[in-house]
């Protein structure tokens, strides 16, 4: 991890530095150092972030305008961005580099006016709007700074952390808005994965036998499909409850009863024999028939077949290789897997919540991925009415569709979600980092810009935490990417802060 941390910081320290001698883009890094305005504006699915000259009637000014789609927190790759001030537009009809649109304007009259950005890729649309003010000379642009004139957005402000855009479109890195969501109260317990009665079977000896394996390499967690057989019983070197043996003896009465059968059936029809006689022929030719098919259905000359009645895998093997087995005695038990029973021990101090639960969202001990019971087509099905023998808790199942990561037996982390009250402000579990003792996110400022923001957490639902204070309705907190922010931060703590490209 402190390698990391160092070659992260090196990396940012490279990009965020200020000798550029080897840089080919050196007209970016004058243009960003000149910028006296910056701005940062969203529509739902964009992020333009604005940086621009003082605007001079009459003089050209470059504006770079840097933009970002939210979603992916990638940079725009094609497009045009026109800019209007005034009734006067400007266009550039392609990113100057990924992300990037360079854009010259020459303002017509002074005065305070509205700017309009607008991009067009494809056929998407996405427009902003802003306030710029342009002057009338160089001297009225300087009396305006000596009043004190603050900017769209005060750049180096007190505890900013710096972070280029170039550098966040390289990087694993996200933002979101924070606003008020529906949010549960949550109880935090433990709990099973566990089979789903009727979805695991049992596989019992249907006659005495010494088991051989079909498959040499048939162990606990094999998979089976069904009908594939698993092993065979065979007892033909046995004395006594020889399989084979019976086979044949069945096999002779079964000839004997149908030649009998067929014999009587034709001296019926000449009205040699009486009925008696016919029906009593046939009786014993079906029974034998029927004893004979059943015994047949799973017998080869090695011995009886032992087959999987369901797909899944084997959950427990309790036989071995030449294992002499009686009558009835468990061989095999076969889970589908498809779908599981999840058990949460609610504690005794939780009863008055337990008819407001509702969900929950789980954590098995084995993955740091939490599922929620609807992700996997899931339902609460039971909720306990007693305490449970012996553990003095009580049982919450819930049951869930198995998508191929969830392993029986595991123990889990469960958050039990009750009825939903008033909205909330909640971020990811993952977005909220902990100092001794001091949770804190990381809340962006300006396009470029964030700053770490102590909050205070409330309840957990394994997902979404929910910050109880320090967040405002809004804001934009970094939810991919703190580590990078942090390394950020030292850098600009040492260089001293500033944008250079």
């Amino acid at each position: 991890m402190y390698k990391l941390v160092i070659a992260i910081i090196m990396v940012i320290a490279s990009a965020c530095g200020h000798n550029h001698e080897t840089d080919s883009h050196n007209d970016e890094e004058s243009s960003h150092e000149d910028a006296a305005f910056q701005s940062t504006l969203f529509t739902d699915n964009t992020e333009f972030f604005i940086e621009h000259e003082p605007l001079e009637q009459g003089k050209e000014s470059g504006f770079l305008v840097h933009v970002t789609q939210l979603q992916t927190y990638e940079p725009c790759l094609a497009g045009s961005l026109t800019i209007i001030i005034d009734g006067v537009s400007a266009v550039s009809n392609e990113p100057e580099r990924p992300g990037i649109f360079h854009v010259s304007f020459v303002p017509v009259h002074a005065g305070e006016f509205q700017v309009t950005y607008t991009l067009q890729s494809g056929s998407i649309t996405e427009s902003v709007t802003d306030h710029v003010h342009v002057y009338k000379n160089h001297q009225e642009m300087h009396e305006h700074d000596g009043e004190g004139h603050d900017h769209a957005e005060d750049v180096g402000a007190e505890g900013e952390i710096v972070f280029l855009k170039k550098q966040a479109w390289k990087s694993a890195f996200m933002v979101k808005e924070v606003q008020p969501v529906p949010f549960s109260s949550v109880i935090s317990t433990s709990g099973e994965i566990m089979a789903m009665p009727g979805e695991k079977k049992n596989v019992s000896a249907n006659s005495g036998g010494i088991v051989v394996f079909n498959d040499r390499n048939l162990v606990q967690g094999s998979g089976v499909k069904m009908g594939q057989l698993l092993f065979t019983l065979t007892s033909n070197t046995l004395t006594e409850n020889n399989i084979e043996l019976q086979y044949q003896e069945l096999l002779n009465s079964f000839t004997k009863s149908k030649s009998e059968y067929e014999r009587h059936r034709d001296l019926y029809t000449k009205k040699v024999i009486s009925e008696r006689q016919f029906i009593e022929s046939k009786f014993t030719y079906t029974a034998d028939s029927l004893r004979f098919y059943t015994l047949a259905a799973n017998v080869t000359k090695e011995g009886l077949k032992v087959t999987a009645p369901v797909s899944g895998y084997i959950h427990e093997l309790n036989v071995s290789e030449g294992q002499y087995v009686e009558t009835g005695q468990l061989l095999v038990t076969i889970s589908s897997n498809k779908v599981l029973l999840l058990r949460a021990d609610v504690p005794q101090q939780f009863y008055y919540l337990l008819k407001e639960i509702e969900t929950a969202n789980f954590r098995p001990a084995y993955t740091d991925q939490t599922y929620s019971i609807e992700d996997l087509n899931g339902r609460l099905l039971a909720k306990g009415s007693s305490v449970a023998e012996n553990d003095h808790y009580m049982p919450v199942y819930f049951e869930v569709k198995n998508d191929g990561s969830l392993l029986e037996g595991a123990f889990v982390e469960f958050f039990l979600k009750t009825t939903s009250k008033t909205n909330s402000l909640t971020v990811s579990v993952s977005a909220v980092s902990e100092e001794q003792g001091t949770h804190y996110l990381y809340v962006q400022i300006t396009g470029e810009s964030y700053t770490r923001r102590p909050v205070t957490p409330g309840e957990n639902d394994g997902r979404s935490v929910e910050i109880i204070e320090g967040l405002n309705p809004g804001e934009r907190i970094v939810t991919e990417g703190m580590m990078l922010l942090k390394a950020a931060s030292t850098v600009t703590n040492v260089a001293g802060h500033g944008h250079a490209h």
